[in-house]
């Protein structure tokens, strides 16, 4: 199980880094800059290809392998961070982030959710029934240990780093774990996609669930509970920020602190199912 769980857990890890990015990182720096907290807000408007990741889904499931998928989206986050190396924020004005810088971070998202499609698809294909509780932990803490480093982490190192440097390191992690994919021996023998017609049965799945009993009502609480838990996380660091509190302090105890505390108990519930499945 082992030599399945190491891949994964690196790919997760990469996946994570532009949401701590653009959720850690940036809202402070703007904030930082003196932009409004309704311009910084603005900026979330760059996560939609996450929101529309129900539209490539099926492209990505019948067209070509899970291995070019993971290799080509993985190699252009790399590309992206690269290009972003040469537009430092500093550069964006009192108004916000130029268009370019915005336009990048929206590639880089739309890179990360691609990724993220072919990589569950990847995680449920070399999975046992029995290794879902351990691989759910692998997803869940390395996916945020990704979000930290490039969140909290970032923005502690941002007095001693160059916004170019933390985004050449930021490409040089996504071309190594590019080149991971390709060569990991998990992941040479992958099954080939699905036949053309599953966009339609998967929309056929899609209309199957929101027929279940409770999918509507569970849906809304879901959404209740995470945009509470949004809006929570994304402000509460820039009101530190604006009574006082450094980039550095920040980036230690909202960053790294809040989400160790997070993995802990992402820990515990992969432990809890795997033993009480």
């Amino acid at each position: 199980m082992r030599r399945k769980l190491l891949p994964l857990a690196g790919l997760y890890l990469v996946q994570g880094l532009p949401y701590g990015l653009q959720s850690g990182l940036l809202p402070v720096l703007l904030r930082a800059r003196g932009l409004s907290l309704t311009r910084v807000g603005l900026a979330k408007v760059l996560y939609l290809p996450w929101l529309f990741k129900l539209v490539w889904a099926p492209l990505v499931d019948t067209r070509g392998s899970l291995k070019a998928w993971l290799v080509l989206s993985t190699a252009a986050l790399g590309l992206v961070c690269g290009l972003l190396a040469a537009l430092p924020p500093a550069e964006a004005g009192p108004t916000g982030l130029p268009v370019t810088v915005a336009g990048l971070l929206l590639l880089l998202n739309l890179g990360a959710a691609v990724q993220d499609v072919a990589l569950d698809t990847l995680a449920v294909q070399l999975l046992e029934p029995a290794e879902l509780g351990p691989g759910n932990t692998v997803q869940v803490v390395a996916y945020k240990l990704g979000a930290v480093l490039a969140g909290g982490g970032l923005l502690a190192l941002v007095p001693t780093l160059s916004w170019p440097l933390l985004f050449l390191l930021l490409a040089a992690t996504y071309w190594l774990a590019a080149a991971l994919v390709w060569a990991a021996p998990a992941l040479q023998q992958l099954p080939a996609s699905g036949p053309s017609e599953a966009p339609l049965r998967s929309l056929h799945l899609l209309q199957d669930l929101l027929a279940m009993p409770g999918t509507l009502w569970t849906a809304g609480f879901v959404l209740t509970y995470k945009l509470g838990e949004q809006g929570a996380s994304s402000l509460f660091p820039l009101f530190l920020l604006d009574h006082g509190i450094s980039t550095r302090e920040l980036g230690l105890w909202n960053g790294v602190g809040a989400v160790v505390c997070s993995i802990v108990g992402s820990s515990l519930g992969g432990a809890l199912l795997a033993r009480h499945r």
